[in-house]
């Protein structure tokens, strides 16, 4: 028999004064309080209750007994509305894990959370690696790929492409590359949190094409500079390319070649009960992707796809 339905029923034959009242306050068979309150005192080994035909009091120890399960059940109480406030509005520390290439695109999205919901905050950890929620405690992970684990529930929030890059100094002395198997002649720097080793499958092509490089890194950051001070040639994701492309820092190569794409993830441990600091933060996520990848990509296709209906008129034009 359940303690707390135990505790329970005394608590309310005690405040009521009887054991029709506590069981018709309870919802519940008469009997059944009397089985309640008979397994408590068995249990306890001590009376608490006196009870004639007309009254039912506390006995001595039954009077401090009460005293301390009423604190029992106002602390339950407090603690269901605490977890029940928590799922209300995001609140407490979201704990967040995210690939080390996506951490700087979502830093808007946590200024924009934190401020919005100022009763959470974000506890994140960036890893080339995927983790294990479960050691680690993460509520969620944001990811540029899919994981292994077939048991995790994964939401897809937006894809990716690859752009394939080098700085305009690095080809003062050398051709550039017109075809992906031109690549094998060139210095490439490799990221080695990528999972493809020195293989960089991304290209519209039946064979993978294996490069090689004297620099090799976990970081972002000195891939990035090292294509910019000219060391050779780098894979990267658009987004993480797109300003140093914009600002010629850094041009694109093999554009007509690179056609894969790649999801990013939020990705949790179990479908039910997700926290609702988990699910708005994600949610936020979502919209900011489609904002800066998703709507700004669609445009770009749409004014390719023009052009090049543009340039076939022409050259039906030139042909008449």
């Amino acid at each position: 028999m359940d303690k707390f339905d135990q505790i329970t029923s005394f608590v309310r034959v005690v405040e009521l004064g009887g054991f029709a009242a506590a069981a018709r306050d309870l919802a519940v068979a008469p009997s059944l309080v009397t089985a309640h309150i008979k397994a408590l005192e068995q249990r306890l080994g001590a009376r608490l209750l006196n009870r004639n035909t007309r009254h039912v009091k506390p006995t001595e120890v039954g009077e401090a007994y009460y005293k301390y399960c009423v604190d029992v059940l106002n602390r339950l109480d407090q603690a269901e509305s605490l977890v029940e406030s928590m799922q209300a509005k995001p609140r407490g520390v979201l704990r967040l894990n995210t690939s080390v290439i996506l951490a700087p695109l979502i830093t808007p999205v946590i200024a924009d959370y934190t401020a919005q919901f100022p009763e959470v905050s974000v506890r994140l950890i960036a890893t080339g690696r995927h983790v294990d929620f479960v050691e680690e405690q993460f509520d969620v992970s944001i990811r540029h790929s899919m994981p292994d684990n077939g048991s995790l529930i994964v939401r897809k929030l937006a894809d990716y492409d690859f752009v394939v890059c080098a700085s305009p100094n690095y080809f003062m002395s050398r051709p550039r590359p017109n075809t992906p198997a031109d690549l094998v002649g060139h210095n490439c720097i490799l990221y080695t949190d990528s999972g493809y080793g020195d293989r960089w499958p991304i290209f519209d092509s039946p064979h993978e094409i294996a490069v090689k490089g004297n620099l090799m890194t976990n970081s972002p950051l000195v891939l990035l500079n090292a294509a910019e001070a000219g060391q050779g040639v780098v894979v990267f994701p658009r987004f993480l390319a797109a300003d140093a492309l914009a600002e010629g820092r850094l041009i694109e190569l093999l554009s007509e070649h690179t056609t894969l794409r790649r999801p990013i993830c939020a990705i949790y441990a179990h479908r039910g009960l997700v926290p609702t600091k988990a699910t708005v933060f994600v949610e936020m996520v979502g919209a900011h992707l489609q904002r800066v990848l998703v709507t700004p990509m669609a445009e770009l296709r749409d004014r390719v796809d023009r052009q090049s209906r543009v340039q076939a008129q022409r050259n039906k034009v030139e042909q008449a």
